[in-house]
This record gives C-alpha cells, sequence and structure tokens, in this order.
C-alpha cells in the first residue's frame, strides 16, 4: 500500500563549505536562466520596464526644466525691457518734486506730468510690475535698500524715514529695490560737557 501522503523531508544540515561553495545570486539567476528560459524573458521584461520608466521620468524632469527655463528667459527679457520704462517713471517723479520745490506743484505743467505718470503707472500695473514706495514701514532687506542709518524724531527705529527712489515688482518676483533711509530711533541727548 502506498501512503496517502508522502513523508516530509528529513531537515537538511548547513554544511559551511558548502554554503562557501554556492553560487552567488547573479551566477544562480544565469545558471537559471539557462535552465528556464520562461524565468530569463521575465527578467528581460523587468529590465526593460525598469528603462522605460526611467526614460519617462527624465523625459518628464526634462520638459519641466525647459518650461521653467522658457519662464524665466521671458522674465528677464521683460525686465530688460522694463528698465528704461521704470527710467522714464523716476525722470517723471523728479519732475514732480522740482515742481513743487520751486513753487509749481498746482500748475497746469505739474498737474500735466502727474497725469503721464499715473497714466504709466496703471499701464505697468496691468502687466503686474507695481512699485514699492515703503515710507513708514518696517525695513526689509529683501525689498529695500537702505543708503543711510539716521535718528528720527518720529519714526521708530528699523522703520523706513524716506523713500529715495521708488522700487518695482513684477509679480513676485522683484525687479528693482527701494531705496531709502532708515531710522536709527529718536535722537539720544548728548550730555553737555563743562
Amino acid at each position: 500500500m502506498k501512503p496517502r501522503h508522502p513523508a516530509p523531508p528529513e531537515a537538511e544540515v548547513e554544511d559551511p563549505a558548502a554554503a562557501k561553495a554556492a553560487p552567488a545570486p547573479a551566477e544562480a539567476q544565469a545558471a537559471e536562466a539557462a535552465t528556464n528560459p520562461v524565468a530569463a524573458l521575465e527578467a528581460e521584461l523587468a529590465q526593460a520596464v525598469d528603462a522605460r520608466l526611467r526614460a519617462e521620468a527624465e523625459l518628464v524632469n526634462a520638459r519641466r526644466r525647459a518650461l521653467r527655463e522658457i519662464d524665466d528667459a521671458e522674465r528677464r527679457g521683460a525686465e530688460r525691457t522694463l528698465a528704461p520704462v521704470l527710467a522714464v517713471a523716476d525722470d517723471l517723479d523728479r519732475a514732480l518734486e522740482a515742481a513743487a520745490q520751486a513753487g509749481e506743484g498746482g500748475g497746469a505743467l505739474a498737474q500735466g506730468v502727474a497725469l503721464v505718470l499715473s497714466r504709466l503707472t496703471e499701464k505697468l500695473a496691468a502687466q503686474g510690475v507695481t512699485p514699492i514706495v515703503p515710507a513708514g514701514e518696517p525695513f526689509d532687506p529683501r525689498f529695500h535698500e537702505a543708503l543711510s542709518h539716521s535718528p528720527h524724531p518720529t519714526v521708530p527705529a528699523g522703520h523706513v524715514t524716506q523713500v529715495i527712489g521708488r522700487g518695482w515688482r513684477n509679480g513676485d518676483r522683484l525687479v528693482r529695490a527701494a531705496r531709502v533711509l532708515v531710522s536709527s530711533g529718536p535722537p539720544v541727548d548728548m550730555p553737555e560737557t563743562s
């Protein structure tokens, strides 16, 4: 009579000499591939799928990098174009200041210059270019260029006391920092010496 279930195999005892003589995993795969063509094809397919996935990821990264470079180039080009226009806005600001100092701030010419400056500022704002005029605000080195620190009786330390030249930003990107004077706090009275 045959037993219904085959007897369990006897436990194998590892022989250290046999373990050293066992082929390496790569050699084992090569040996298995030689004896099992399906395993060889599956391994080759896995390598091909991996290579395809890597190539797709590389292509996606290259596209993203190219789009980012195009966007940066467009911004740099726009900023180069903006520089002369912003210089005109600065000149119009200076003309208004000169008219005010000469006592002609309410004259027809000053009003015309103010209108041109207002229209220019509107057109720039329509393109996403806005002025930075930080008078009275805390000094922010990301958007302001400090030309000088000096005591001021009413402006707290670290705040902008005067804007020498307004700054500009294009969306969230700084085109030109505002040139400012910064308060170092109220003046300290010097004790009298005798």
